[in-house]
């Protein structure tokens, strides 16, 4: 029978083995995870925990049995652009705090903003206002709409690539949210499968209104599918650069700009879709995730998207990119995407042919292809715009 000495005993040396941490309003038990490395603490109330990596939560998936973890890619698209990546070298505002060692992935906590309702997203369906049916306190109209300033190609690709600038746009409400981003997909709209990397602002999403990298995957349609690491499928690879956390720097109007180099494309040997930022790579989905998008992509999109929920019975003064139209000016006013690029069916980057432009919305939001400064910047356009104004109602 335990003395009350020796029950004590017991009661401490369970204490020291598990404990209670409260993060961001919510309590958080961690009892010996094995699998976290180390945890780094920011000062936006932001924790980061470095996963070993051959035991990160993706590999839950049940496709996942037996997979070999493919460490760096075994493949190059020819041509895509491998230097000059950005305008200058990429840190995360959580990189001051500490950084993941070699052989862990960083991986942002959720917090007490998680919302499991956010993680599916949308496409340009017919590349026009899209309505969503939903009901929110902040959605007088019954619904949403999402908004676009795009250009696509349609054929037979194995990747894309851009160097898309980084602005920090200001959100009219906390349900709404501010996207520039790459799409590479396949399929019918109702079962397409599509890969998505950019950059975003989101309050409900994040908790705040700071332009974070993300990246997104649907092999059905949105019905399923998730930002980041929010549900299993991509394997994360990079120590460094952690999915849904904020870039230091952004541009400035008629100040300073800032841009990064977002790429997306098939490993000829394993098939696997790979994410880079920067020359960076993050990781990958494998090709087993997916029907569609198994052999190749049908479709490249690059451009701005924005939620418009008309909280006040007009249209949201959400801004897209830079909050300008390319109308008000070029380099410094208006937001760019540049060297954008595809991958063809040789694995080869090549301009984009036949392009279609798209803005659902014109009097709100704009876009340009850049004609002028192909020699420096390669193909590119400028775009996005201030959403609700004298012409924007």
């Amino acid at each position: 029978m335990l003395t009350f000495v020796d029950l004590v005993r017991w009661l401490f040396i369970l204490m020291s083995l598990t404990h209670e941490e409260l993060v961001e309003g919510k309590r958080i038990w961690n009892v010996v995870n094995k699998s976290i490395i180390k945890t780094i603490k920011v000062e936006t109330n932001e924790i980061i925990d470095c996963y070993d990596i051959y035991r990160q939560p993706s590999l839950n998936h049940p496709l996942f049995c037996n997979h070999t973890i493919q460490r760096e890619p075994n493949s190059y698209p020819k041509g895509m652009k491998s230097d000059n990546f950005g305008t200058s070298q990429l840190t995360q505002t959580w990189h001051k705090y500490g950084l993941c060692p070699e052989g862990t992935i960083p991986i942002r906590r959720k917090g007490k903003n998680y919302d499991p309702t956010l993680l599916r997203k949308h496409r340009p369906l017919k590349l026009s206002p899209y309505k969503t049916n939903v009901t929110s306190p902040e959605d007088v109209n019954g619904g949403h709409e999402h908004e676009y300033a795009i250009i696509e190609v349609e054929g037979n690709f194995l990747g894309a690539q851009a160097k898309i600038n980084l602005w920090q746009p200001v959100t009219e409400i906390y349900n709404e949210m501010s996207i520039s981003q790459i799409w590479v997909s396949a399929g019918p709209d109702d079962n397409v499968n599509t890969i998505e990397a950019g950059w975003q602002v989101s309050r409900k999403l994040h908790g705040d209104d700071y332009t974070r990298f993300f990246i997104y995957w649907t092999n059905d349609g949105y019905k399923t599918g998730c930002y980041d690491l929010f549900c299993d499928g991509f394997v994360h690879i990079s120590s460094t650069i952690a999915l849904g956390c904020n870039f230091t720097e952004v541009s400035t109007f008629n100040g300073r700009q800032k841009d990064a180099t977002f790429s997306i494309y098939k490993d000829q040997s394993s098939g696997h879709w790979w994410v880079q930022l920067q020359g960076i790579s993050i990781g990958y989905y494998p090709s087993f995730l997916f029907k569609e998008l198994s052999k190749r992509a049908t479709q490249v999109i690059w451009g701005g998207e924005i939620t418009n929920w008309k909280s006040k019975g007009q249209h949201t003064s959400t801004q897209m990119g830079s909050g300008h139209f390319p109308s008000e000016g070029g380099l410094k006013t208006s937001s760019y995407f540049n060297w954008v690029k595809v991958v063809n069916k040789n694995y080869t980057a090549e301009d984009p042919e036949n392009v279609g432009i798209h803005v659902s919305n014109p009097d709100c939001y704009g876009l340009k292809i850049d004609d002028d400064n192909y020699e420096t910047n390669g193909y590119g356009f400028y775009y996005g715009g201030p959403g609700y104004n004298d012409k924007c109602q």
